[in-house]
């Protein structure tokens, strides 16, 4: 089931964009459970607690923190939740969609209006690819291939490295793992060395002897194989652009 955050100061405007969204749930077909928010801080404590948030309709103008710096936040702790932004005013348009907005939809809006904005954050929310992850006892993890950096085969465990959170896969080996990623997004995962899985998308320098990747991870790069995997990311970031 989605979960769906609204975030307004204003009362009466909380119950206009709930109603409009459940008018567009019911014409989806879709089940969602809806909580609203009358201060950032009650929306970023929802979020803290490990709420899942599949999609964050903020108003721009909260007394307590303006809508982009809230966004930053709720990326920050949710970098999955598509944000949506409502404002009277077209001001911060330029700013909000240089934070990944996926619409920016100004007040009063209208039914068309509104089901646009839900519908390019659901095709958004959809284009995530899982990977589960068994850790022992039973308990089964679903982890959102896009957030993982790189996975490492450590004695008899697998430890997979996201955005958020390093897991021990304990059941699946690493090439069943990487068969797995391939499966999910071909050519976007690669074995640089033995022993481990480098998501390219983490990648941000490749050297002669190491890949350097956003969070300062450094891995080897398994002799003489610099160009091939210089020209594998070239490859990789070409096609998806």
């Amino acid at each position: 089931m989605l979960s769906i955050a609204i975030c307004d100061d204003q009362n009466i405007h909380l119950s206009i964009v709930r109603k409009a969204l459940e008018s567009y749930l019911d014409e989806k077909k879709l089940e969602a459970d809806i909580h609203g928010y009358t201060s950032a801080d009650a929306l970023l404590s929802f979020i803290e607690e490990g709420n899942q948030c599949d999609v964050a309709i903020l108003d721009i103008c909260i007394p307590d923190m303006l809508g982009t710096d809230l966004a930053k936040e709720v990326r920050r702790l949710s970098p999955r939740t598509s944000i949506i932004f409502l404002s009277v005013s077209r001001d911060y348009a330029v700013e909000a969609f240089a934070l990944g907005a996926v619409h920016y939809v100004l007040k009063p809006f209208s039914d068309s209006e509104f089901f646009e904005a839900m519908d390019r954050a659901l095709v958004r929310n959809e284009k995530e690819k899982k990977l589960l992850l068994s850790l022992g006892n039973g308990i089964v993890e679903s982890v959102d291939i896009n957030t993982i950096s790189y996975i490492e085969s450590v004695a008899y465990r697998r430890e997979v490295h996201t955005d958020t959170a390093v897991y021990e896969e304990t059941r699946q080996t690493l090439h069943s793992l990487h068969e797995r990623l391939e499966e999910l997004s071909p050519g976007q995962f690669i074995q640089p060395y033995r022993g481990y899985i480098v998501n390219q998308d983490a990648i941000r320098t490749i050297m002669p002897d190491k890949i350097i990747l956003h969070d300062g991870t450094a891995i080897i790069i398994k002799r003489g194989d610099f160009r091939r995997i210089r020209e594998n990311f070239f490859s990789w970031t070409f096609n998806k652009k």
